[in-house]
């Protein structure tokens, strides 16, 4: 495991406060999670710093709406990125300045499909999605994928769903602080805990029950960590030191390893939840983002 340094820039200072005192109050208080996912596209730019130079486009994987980013001069491989949001906010939108931000660093072309969100697609519209997009674009041959939070569940789900659909496994994962079980008594979430900063327990809760929607969180087809993972790629695994999903982190590394993955773990102190969105505004998610580029460089083969 690799801890870096803590907070050493303006940014590192500001963005902290920012996810402790202004999201967090209004992820926990605002009661519609379609208002909060209006609010969360609305307010990208206070957050996040374009990209220049990745081409921005829209196509259709699988049936599923998609944006692409292509970076200019891409030589490397091809990156299908699942957005966090506790499977009922978030978009390729709010997060295209942050991927646009790995493409750049990987040297590759990512693809953000618009899964499903719940309450109004509850579990399984996501994976269903997510593998119907993956297998659109596993047909032109192999794909790197990554995801935060929610989106690191789905990209480790998407080895058990590949598995069953007889798709071939990833290239590589890139997980950024990503749920392993949505059983919040017997996973890793880790509730009322002071030094987290960004999420709050009612809200936490409130998205998993949108999403399951009564389903059994032990399925591990909406717990990747209920089972044993299938055969897993080479993979990288950010997150924030102290944060509720610390445990779900080091978890979905164990799991990972007994399926025979080489896994690398990065920790960063002092940062919030998912801290690489602010790339361009943060030394930390700066540094965090040219490592997960210089991985999937690495792993990522030609396009």
């Amino acid at each position: 495991m690799t801890r870096q340094q803590g907070p050493e820039g303006m940014g590192d200072r500001l963005w902290p406060l920012f996810a402790r005192y202004v999201q967090r109050p209004t992820l926990a208080y605002t009661p519609s999670q379609t208002l909060l996912r209006a609010i969360f596209d609305a307010t990208v730019f206070l957050g996040e710093k374009r990209c220049k130079g990745v081409a921005q486009g829209r196509t259709d994987l699988g049936s599923v709406p998609t944006m692409t980013l292509h970076p200019e001069g891409a030589t490397g491989g091809r990156l299908l990125y699942l957005h966090g949001g506790g499977f009922t906010i978030g978009s390729a939108r709010s997060h295209q300045h942050m991927v646009s931000h790995i493409a750049r660093a990987a040297g590759c072309t990512a693809w953000l499909p618009d899964y499903r969100l719940a309450p109004q697609h509850p579990f399984p519209a996501a994976p269903e999605d997510v593998l119907a997009a993956y297998g659109a674009l596993s047909a032109e041959g192999p794909v790197m994928v990554a995801g935060d939070s929610a989106g690191g569940c789905l990209a480790l789900g998407l080895l058990h769903w590949a598995a069953r659909a007889g798709l071939p496994p990833p290239a590589a994962l890139a997980l950024l602080s990503p749920i392993g079980h949505l059983d919040l008594e017997a996973g890793g979430f880790q509730t009322r805990l002071e030094t987290e900063i960004l999420i709050p327990e009612r809200w936490g809760r409130n998205t998993v029950a949108a999403y399951l929607c009564g389903h059994d969180p032990r399925d591990p087809y909406a717990s990747p960590l209920a089972s044993p993972l299938p055969a897993a790629p080479p993979t990288l695994i950010q997150y924030a030191e102290g944060e509720a999903l610390a445990r779900d982190a080091l978890a979905s590394a164990e799991a990972l390893r007994a399926a025979g993955a080489d896994v690398a773990i990065e920790t960063y102190p002092g940062m919030p939840h998912v801290w690489q969105i602010h790339a361009g505004r943060s030394r930390s998610a700066d540094r965090a983002v040219a490592s997960l580029g210089a991985f999937l460089r690495a792993h990522g083969g030609p396009s």
